[in-house]
């Protein structure tokens, strides 16, 4: 599939974070080791941190590991309300979730990785479905529930948690993701 996916149209690092700052969105990407993180700020506020996405680059392997990420809605309101003119919730109904995830998503592409993965987090139940519901829109797809039966201790162990375990290609993702933002262009 990934053969399939065209990089005509896709973003640099560079334009992905002009783009933020054009939506009032200031976005950071720093790396230690495998691992990442991408912050993004209210433009008119750096100390005002809007959310973050986190994880590694697993060792021997094709998969960019999506640990965390939280955008903090009571930091978006607040924004929206400082800043109604500028601040334009990152640039589409996704919201800057979508802009972190694409600075993330690029890091594996330009270390070679070509698989994406993430566990939506089961500690409520609306929350969980809520998380499973969002990252399908954005387009992963549901590989498995991680349970707490003895099957899923491998599993647990990696991601920390029980909750639905998603993927996706990261080439397919960042199509996707392309469309999202800036149309068909």
């Amino acid at each position: 599939m990934r053969e399939e996916v065209s990089e005509i149209g896709m973003k640099t690092s560079e334009e992905i974070i002009q783009f933020g700052k054009d939506v009032g969105v200031d976005l950071s990407f720093n790396t230690a080791g495998p691992g990442f993180r991408a912050v993004a700020r209210a433009s008119h506020d750096d100390s005002q941190i809007i959310g973050y996405c986190e994880g590694f680059l697993r060792p021997g392997g094709q998969i960019i590991h999506l640990d965390k990420m939280e955008v903090f809605k009571k930091a978006v309101d607040k924004a929206r309300e400082e800043n109604p003119e500028g601040f334009k919730n990152g640039g589409n109904i996704l919201g800057v979730g979508l802009l972190l995830g694409y600075l993330c998503l690029l890091h594996a592409k330009s270390n070679g990785l070509s698989k994406a993965e993430f566990l939506a987090i089961d500690d409520e139940e609306f929350q969980h479905k809520r998380l499973v519901r969002y990252y399908q829109i954005m387009g992963f797809k549901v590989f498995r529930y991680v349970g707490e039966d003895v099957r899923n201790i491998p599993d647990r162990l990696i991601w920390g948690g029980c909750g639905t375990l998603m993927g996706e290609d990261v080439m397919v993702l960042l199509a996707k993701w392309t469309k999202k933002l800036f149309g068909s262009k």
